[in-house]
């Protein structure tokens, strides 16, 4: 896997060894002046590996890269079986009723139509199979979002549909959102798209060009905590430019399925906790995401892109981090790919 930026810095005399202590500021504050002494006279477009893009709206520089990742196929057949051999999903049917219709034979959703009680909501339980966006719906107004049935659900989606993302910005509301992250899993790979807005009068393109993966028919959402975070913020952003948006693809946030499996194992569930307990990452370089905006505020003062390389790598990380995440709760194979940084 190669980095999507340029690493010569690394060998600058003023480099020193990668911090440890993550939330130490003042270390975090020394590795962006040592960005700012090796990336010195250089432009964003040549240190990072990408391309400029232009849209009604303007232009803003996409960060391209790839890394060793893979999904199980679409499987139907199991998601079904899963989801319609799940009695307790139509109301007024509990653990007991549902012991007592097994005894009667009545062991799928289906079989609920020679029921009269049942059979409005086993209809609309069938009715919702094709369109993963009302099954989901169906399944959080029955169950918990961190219920493992919605896993099973996601197997309706090729894993090409799957759209990971991440974002950094400005602030916790009302800020510009700097860099959105976009991922889609194909031919053994993870293939990283980072819509990086070298000024903030480039947050308007950013977010025209991510809209049309957002909503391609078929797209699922995955995210860690993009329910209360990424998607209501995108959703303000876009309002602001006047940008008309749905955002109502279905959406497994990776948050709630991690807190169910790891809470009682692990003292966080945070997704650099996680990238350590779970999946083995230990990042070198990082830059806090409490940080983000003084790094780039820094760029955008001096105009050295230094401080935006760790910036980019960690929305990269993140979500390479939350794809195999994804993976292994849904027991993909080995769980999507070996560590990338380490």
């Amino acid at each position: 896997m190669s980095y999507p930026f340029d690493e010569r810095w690394r060998s600058a005399p003023s480099f020193r060894p990668p911090f440890i202590r993550r939330s130490d500021d003042d270390e975090a504050r020394r590795l962006r002046d040592d960005l700012v002494a090796g990336y010195r006279g250089r432009a964003v477009e040549d240190v990072f590996c990408g391309r400029e893009i232009a849209c009604p709206s303007g232009t803003c520089y996409v960060v391209e890269s790839r890394t060793p990742m893979s999904l199980d196929a679409r499987d139907p057949g199991r998601a079904t079986s899963a989801v319609l051999g799940d009695l307790t999903l139509v109301r007024g049917i509990g653990e007991a009723t549902r012991r007592r219709l097994a005894e009667r034979g009545c062991r799928t959703i289906a079989d609920l139509m020679a029921y009269p009680r049942y059979r409005r909501d086993a209809a609309r339980l069938l009715d919702s199979i094709a369109d993963t966006r009302g099954l989901t719906a169906e399944i959080e107004r029955r169950r918990r979002r961190s219920d493992p049935l919605l896993l099973e659900a996601s197997r309706f989606h090729a894993p090409e549909d799957f759209v990971f993302l991440d974002i950094e910005t400005l602030g916790l509301s009302s800020r510009p959102i700097i860099l959105i992250g976009l991922a889609r899993v194909s031919g053994g790979s993870i293939a990283v798209r980072q819509y990086l807005s070298r000024s903030v009068e480039e947050e308007e393109a950013a977010l025209a060009a991510v809209l049309p993966d957002l909503e391609a028919e078929g797209t699922a959402l995955v995210t860690f905590n993009g329910r209360a975070f990424d998607v209501p913020y995108i959703r303000d952003r876009l309002a602001r430019h006047g940008i008309p948006a749905d955002l109502a693809a279905p959406h497994f946030d990776v948050l709630y399925f991690a807190r169910r499996r790891w809470k009682d194992s692990l003292a966080s569930c945070r997704l650099g906790a996680l990238e350590t307990g779970v999946l083995g990452v230990a990042r070198a370089d990082d830059v806090p995401s409490r940080m983000v905006p003084e790094f780039y505020e820094t760029y955008r003062r001096t105009g050295n892109p230094g401080p935006l390389v760790p910036v980019v790598e960690h929305n990269r990380q993140d979500i390479v981090s939350l794809a195999r995440l994804f993976a292994l709760l849904r027991g993909d194979g080995d769980g999507g790919a070996a560590p990338c940084r380490g």
